[in-house]
């Protein structure tokens, strides 16, 4: 083609909602850590290049968290890192302190620091015998391990910070305080910064339903059966169509709000499209969506093929937007730009992994025809799990990306609803295929024996709410905030059997406490089925007896 090659960056910011619906302690740090690591530094390391646009989507869910953690909410690790200070740790406390207060990448973090790794090697050396380890090493283990998840160039530009990691060791309640209040101050500029970026041009805020939810899947369980014909569903259907609307405008109010102004694009949750999905999607207002490009070849039953460097061998399939029938435009991933970004470009030089991705897309663009456009490559990934596997969280990379994508004269970064205004869609697509970013299908969410059993308590609890009081937009806030957020995506990603971490059973138990306050708020018993584990208990047994985070598990992944 001539002249540039449009692309745009979508870069997804998500975490579950972890406030306890009975105590509202955050019973997971994960949050406030990414705050401090990712959300903040992934803006203004942008900042640096002004010519580069890109996306970020903030979930309504994480950014409520992000301003609780603002006006000074805990977590548990937030407590018992001053109680390291300002008490006594039990026992208990000390064993959960030294499976989680490693959870970071040990080769390209822990490894950094010399005396975060001393700390590991003598939590390694005295196994089970912690009562060997002092006082003093669990406050040093504390500040570290806060300390570790501000990103590099946070450190580097905080005098006081730089201080504490060159300091190593010895570190007094005042050193713990300000690192703890540094995360709190990190979490409340973050959607001052993206708004901030949004004004002035460059970044293009998105949302996504309010809670996290699987829109197909709320409109109708069933719907899992179009891509895997053998998922295993439980015997009542779960099918709430307004439940999944309701999401999407609860998420554009909160959006208008946060931002001054509705979202024009909506990233559906995990990439999770239907049909039906799509009109109710076009319903709440949005102008266009985005997915990946396994459900864009089922929708149009061909196969996107790739040369032996991984390029396009006919871009201009993918590179496009679609117009579908209801008037919503929608966009699908470089699965395999994306992926490469978010999974192997980590174990490469800077130099090498950019050069990789634009000898794709250079490729690519030569292959697309002068007319029959307009094009538009697009590239989207988590933003915030896939910078412990670079060194230096991605700095380096990102900065070596933004650079090559500013000076290089055969590509432009856009926004995607600044594109669409002045290149609106010419091909329309016919049907939509069910599925997601992963596979092309629901299997991740739906189709196992513990998903059943999720899907089915989730589905009773919503009868029994409804029953109660009405559709769940009238259901009182109590109510119809716990079953919002169980009808988010990240319960039933860990109920599957591909997926697993230490905290199992903290997901587990925090997914059927939502359910639980329900019956309560009504004056009920919650059933015996809801009471007990969903997870198969032979997996939670083991995931109970691992290290967690004391010895890098698979791909070493945190939160």
């Amino acid at each position: 083609m001539n002249g540039k090659l449009p692309v745009a960056i979508i870069w997804h910011m998500h975490q579950p909602y972890y406030k306890h619906p009975q105590t509202s302690e955050f019973v997971l740090p994960w949050v406030r850590l990414h705050a401090s690591k990712d959300y903040l530094h992934m803006a203004r390391l942008l900042q640096e290049f002004p010519r580069v646009k890109a996306h970020f989507t903030m979930v309504p869910s994480l950014r409520d968290q992000l301003e609780d953690y603002a006006r000074g909410a805990d977590d548990e690790d937030t407590r018992l890192t001053m109680v390291t200070v300002d008490g006594t740790l039990t026992n208990e406390e000390r064993e959960h302190m030294l499976r989680r207060f490693f959870s970071i990448h040990h080769g390209n973090v822990i490894h950094r620091y010399q005396e975060y790794r001393r700390l590991l090697q003598l939590a390694m050396a005295t196994g089970d015998r912690h009562e060997l380890l002092s006082d003093e090493y669990f406050i040093d283990l504390a500040l570290w391990f806060n300390l570790a998840w501000i990103d590099p160039d946070d450190i580097r530009s905080d005098q006081r910070l730089l201080e504490l990691a060159e300091k190593g060791a010895r570190f007094t309640r005042e050193d713990v305080r300000y690192v703890i209040g540094r995360q709190r101050f990190m979490a409340s500029g973050v959607p001052h910064l993206y708004h901030r970026l949004q004004r002035d041009g460059q970044v293009e805020i998105l949302t996504t339903p309010y809670y996290h939810p699987i829109l197909p899947l709320i409109i109708d369980d069933r719907s899992a059966l179009r891509s895997d014909p053998g998922a295993q569903l439980p015997e009542q259907p779960f099918a709430h169509p307004d439940d999944a609307a309701f999401q999407l405008e609860e998420a554009i109010a909160s959006h208008e709000r946060a931002f001054g102004e509705k979202p024009r694009g909506v990233w559906p949750s995990e990439g999770a499209v239907s049909p039906e999905a799509a009109d109710i999607m076009r319903k709440a207002g949005f102008d266009w969506f985005a997915s990946d490009e396994g459900v864009l070849a089922r929708s149009v039953d061909v196969e996107l093929k790739r040369d032996e460097v991984g390029a396009l061998v006919e871009p201009a399939l993918l590179y496009r937007p679609y117009r579908l029938a209801n008037g919503a435009t929608a966009i699908f991933r470089d699965r395999e730009l994306s992926d490469r970004i978010g999974f192997m470009y980590g174990d490469m030089r800077p130099e090498d992994a950019v050069g990789d991705m634009i000898a794709k897309l250079e490729r690519a663009r030569d292959r697309l025809p002068d007319d029959g456009g307009p094009y538009l490559a697009s590239i989207i990934l988590d933003g915030e799990n896939a910078w412990e596997q670079y060194p230096n969280n991605g700095n380096d990379f990102l900065r070596t990306l933004y650079g090559r994508l500013q000076s290089d004269e055969r590509f432009e970064t856009v926004r995607v609803s600044d594109f669409l205004a002045a290149n609106p869609a010419t091909v329309e697509l016919p049907r939509l295929h069910t599925g997601s970013w992963i596979e092309a299908s629901l299997r991740v969410w739906s189709g196992e024996p513990a998903h059943a059993r999720a899907w089915a308590a989730l589905e009773r609890t919503r009868r029994f709410a409804e029953e109660q009081w009405g559709s769940l937009r009238y259901m009182p806030k109590s109510v119809r905030q716990p079953l919002m957020v169980a009808e988010g995506s990240d319960w039933f990603w860990w109920y599957s059997s591909r997926n697993s971490s230490p905290e199992d059973a903290v997901f587990d138990e925090l997914f059927r406490a939502n359910l639980e306050v329900v019956w309560w708020f009504a004056g009920a018993e919650p059933p015996d089925d809801i009471r007990s584990p969903l997870m198969d208990p032979s997996r939670l047994a083991a995931t109970a007896q691992r290290s967690g985070a004391m010895l890098p598990g698979s791909g070493e992944r945190y939160g």
